[in-house]
């Protein structure tokens, strides 16, 4: 971000593990109109992941145009984030898929094992969840907490 000092790679990465601000996904639909989708991510290897019901309209727009754009940042100041734009594919591992599904639902809810995570993983066992993967092709941070008023 122009003026705002940015953040390494170890910085992002401790940022987008801890942080339980939702991602916001945009996606476009079939006419190129943007939407804005807020939702529980899992940031790992340089790739994030997002949970969803498979009938989703970003799911329907992810399968028109693979392009979609992200934002996590702080809702306090000074505030930090990270945006940019990337590709997403629908992850088929279904191995893959409950086990990052796992994390993501610790991550927001504390722990999988109450009436609440135990029905969204399963949802991923049933097939009505799928689990997105976002490979970021461009991204900027800001970190205004280095700043020096």
């Amino acid at each position: 971000m122009p003026g705002s000092p940015g953040m390494d790679q170890s910085e992002i990465d401790s940022f987008l593990a801890k942080s339980k601000t939702p991602l916001r996904l945009g996606t476009t639909d079939a006419k190129g109109d943007l939407m804005i989708h807020p939702v529980w991510y899992h940031y790992v290897n340089n790739k994030l992941y997002l949970m969803t019901d498979k009938n989703t309209l970003k799911v329907q727009n992810m399968n028109w145009n693979r392009r979609v754009y992200f934002s996590v940042d702080t809702d306090v100041m000074p505030s930090r984030g990270f945006k940019g734009k990337g590709t997403a594919s629908l992850v088929k591992d279904m191995g893959k898929s409950v086990s990052v599904y796992e994390k993501i639902v610790i991550k927001y809810l504390g722990e999988s094992q109450g009436e609440l995570g135990k029905s969204l993983v399963d949802g991923v066992r049933k097939g009505s969840e799928v689990l997105v993967e976002i490979t970021p092709n461009y991204f900027s941070t800001w970190d205004d907490t280095k700043m020096k008023f």
